[in-house]
């Protein structure tokens, strides 16, 4: 028996009502929503290329001196603004950009050629008085691309149109970070900024430098040195058009997609399931089981575990501030007490593996090299300083220490009696760090320790790792670069920087300094590594941080229809989240192709040694070898591991995410409203619907 619904003139006028009423609602929308609905049209897919995962909240400046840029910009792009040379850690090279070559030509002078096809989005070359001024105007600002560099640079000087000097500063003699401010620097143009400048002074940080794309306080066009301007944005998404007649286009080539779109969502759900459908094309947040998106066109860097590259370290920070939490025995018993196989597992779906307890990112041959394997093996009984997991030597460790239940409520009391608990902060809504935190307090529980995990609001994370009013919190370190691990030690443990700018743990032992300091200076392998041990042996002795797993690149991609994504299988790049972690995610762009046709092959990509433009860092290192008569070696297999030119992307059997950029953002309060008011409207429609029928029935 079939039954027969049978819709009579009633029913289709309340139905036709609710329509009308969803209708009403989308059209009376605010006009920047309907507009991106029909602007959408205008974007054609085999031109452009969809992101998200590194904008979380609506756009606001395209200014580099702003401290605050929207993504895009050098600070979190690139696709804007171009340094002078840009270090890739995971090929362990630099890319050439506006820069051409440099060299020290004595002890405290680094001269950098730029090249003289370099120009400017208004035709007007980039000159070495572009470098200079925007040296200068950081200083003035105390903000900006040069911000931060005063320790180490001296000062800056024109020597030509196209040569530039930067002179160190002998207070600190410190190359490392001489070279790394130096020659990663970002030029403004000087005449545009110049005249923004003599027209509002300071605020010229203020000035949002959006071209014609909105009204600003000093209405410009939007001059830039990258491949890309802005073209439009809302509060949903903002808009990149390539620029054409971009000056690097014979030297890199152009960048596939004319339009860069960057989609702003309210949550990691809807990017899902639009690169499911192929509505996002590269995406750089956390999806739980990415493995089961392979039928839907979506990629990640690795095709089986850990499917995504590394990034930094995710560490466990113990508040040094507190008294009693500096004893060793007791940091050393949580060391031991964590489960990090479960972590890794249950918090992170296998995606990381555990950090070394050196702090050194040991993933990439170039840097293992200086691990102590000696002194790891009598620390910790490994020759990588990993923790293997021992509840009973950590209730041990415990007992000895003279942690003790002495009120049998189930947890120990300090060896004065006492008690005491451990509170692990986390940003709220970053599900992995909250998982990995309340996974960490259970091992610590376990052992004994009243501990508990804590989600809270990210401005009140900063609020108390910045006033140091913690116990525990899980943070991050600095993500490795060609000084790699001088960078990290420095980040960790110098007692002379205090959070957020480092030292996260509050860590104060003066010893550091000197060590910190001295192997800045020190070039052969030899003698780094006398440095580097010493280091590593405080780190053991009184273990001021726990590093648990190495955080990742967050990096998917769809190839529903764009294709050449760098892969295991196509590992012509190696640094690939959409937002800027290491290097500039702009350079994944320029080996893309529309669907169909084959990918540009990029002979540029490759090592001076092999007909590319890249220079390998083992030639930065022998400059400065020779600039200070210091005698230099290249590590080797029996001097712990190798420096290979390319550290391709082979070796990599596990690795990890971490402060990623999954992150539940702040939404666009307008995008709201409309998802509310359909998502009411249509409740309506069902709900009417279903009475209609009932009655029919």
């Amino acid at each position: 028996m079939v039954t027969k619904l049978v819709i009579d003139a009633h029913f289709t006028k309340n139905l036709i009502v609710l329509l009308m009423v969803l209708l009403i609602t989308l059209t009376s929308l605010p006009t920047s929503i309907t507009e991106n609905i029909a602007n959408a049209q205008e974007f054609r897919r085999e031109e452009t290329v969809f992101v998200t995962g590194a904008q979380w909240t609506p756009p606001s400046t395209w200014n580099p001196m702003s401290p605050s840029q929207t993504w895009g910009t050098y600070s979190f792009g690139g696709f804007l603004y171009l340094p002078l040379f840009q270090y890739v850690p995971g090929i362990d090279m630099w890319i050439p950009v506006i820069g051409e070559s440099f060299e020290m030509i004595d002890p405290y002078t680094l001269r950098v050629r730029i090249r003289s096809e370099a120009r400017w989005s208004d035709g007007k070359p980039i000159t070495a008085y572009d470098v200079e001024y925007t040296y200068n105007l950081s200083m003035l600002l105390g903000t900006g691309p040069a911000a931060g560099s005063q320790m180490y640079v001296k000062g800056v000087k024109a020597v030509s149109d196209k040569e530039v000097e930067f002179y160190i500063n002998n207070q600190t003699r410190n190359y490392i970070m001489f070279l790394f401010y130096s020659l990663q620097l970002a030029p403004i143009p000087k005449h545009i900024y110049e005249y923004v400048y003599s027209q509002i002074g300071d605020n010229i940080i203020s000035w949002r430098n959006c071209g014609d794309a909105c009204s600003d306080v000093i209405n410009l066009p939007q001059v830039v040195s990258g491949p890309y301007r802005l073209y439009y944005f809302d509060e949903l998404r903002v808009v990149y058009v390539r620029i054409d007649n971009w000056w690097g286009k014979a030297i890199f080539g152009l960048p596939s997609p004319r339009y860069l779109i960057h989609r702003i969502y309210l949550s990691n759900e809807q990017v899902i399931a639009d690169l499911m459908q192929g509505s996002v094309d590269w995406s750089g947040i956390f999806i739980p089981y990415v493995w089961q998106l392979t039928s839907y066109g979506v990629g990640t860097y690795y095709s089986r575990p850990p499917y995504f590259r590394p990034n930094q370290i995710l560490v466990l920070y113990i508040n040094n501030r507190v008294e009693y939490l500096r004893d060793p025995a007791l940091r050393k018993a949580i060391a031991y007490a964590i489960d990090y196989d479960e972590i890794i597992e249950k918090a992170w779906y296998g995606y990381t593996r555990q950090a070394s307890m050196s702090f050194i990112f040991e993933i990439y041959p170039q840097f293992s090299v200086w691990i102590d394997k000696e002194l790891a093996q009598k620390y910790w009984g490994t020759p990588d300083a990993k923790v293997r997991t021992n509840k009973t030597y950590a209730k041990m460790l415990l007992d000895q220490a003279g942690y003790i239940d002495l009120n049998g409520d189930g947890y120990r009391e300090l060896p004065n009696g006492q008690s005491f608990n451990i509170t692990i902060m986390v940003p709220s809504g970053w599900t992995d760090w909250m998982i990995a935190a309340d996974l960490i307090a259970g091992d610590l529980r376990e052992i004994g320790i009243n501990a508990q995990a804590s989600p809270i609001d990210y401005g009140a994370y900063w609020g108390y790792l910045s006033s140091g009013t913690y116990t525990a919190l899980l943070g991050w370190t600095s993500a490795p670069t060609f000084s790699h691990p001088w960078d990290t030690y420095r980040y960790l443990l110098d007692p002379r920087i205090t959070p957020p700018a480092g030292n996260w743990g509050w860590y104060n032992n003066t010893e550091i300094i000197e060590l910190i300091d001295e192997s800045s200076k020190a070039f052969s392998f030899e003698e780094r590594m006398k440095y580097f041990s010493l280091i590593q042996e405080i780190i053991y002795r009184e273990i001021p941080a726990i590093p648990l797993v190495y955080t990742v690149q967050w990096y998917e991609y769809s190839t529903l229809y764009w294709t050449g994504w760098p892969s295991e299988s196509n590992p012509w790049w190696t640094e690939v989240a959409p937002y800027k972690e290491y290097s500039l995610p702009l350079w994944v762009l320029f080996g893309l192709a529309p669907r169909g046709q084959t990918p540009p092959a990029l002979t540029w990509a490759r090592s001076i040694r092999e007909g590319g433009i890249l220079i390998p860092n083992l030639y930065l290192l022998q400059m400065l070898a020779n600039i200070t008569g210091a005698e230099f070696e290249i590590p080797t297999e029996t001097s712990p591991s190798t420096i290979t030119e390319n550290t391709s992307t082979e070796m990599i059997t596990e690795i990890s995410p971490g402060q990623g950029v999954q992150r539940a953002p702040a939404a666009s309060t307008l995008f709201l409203f409309m998802m509310i008011a359909i998502a009411v409207v249509t409740i309506g429609i069902i709900v009417g619907v279903r009475i209609l029928v009932k009655k029919r029935g």
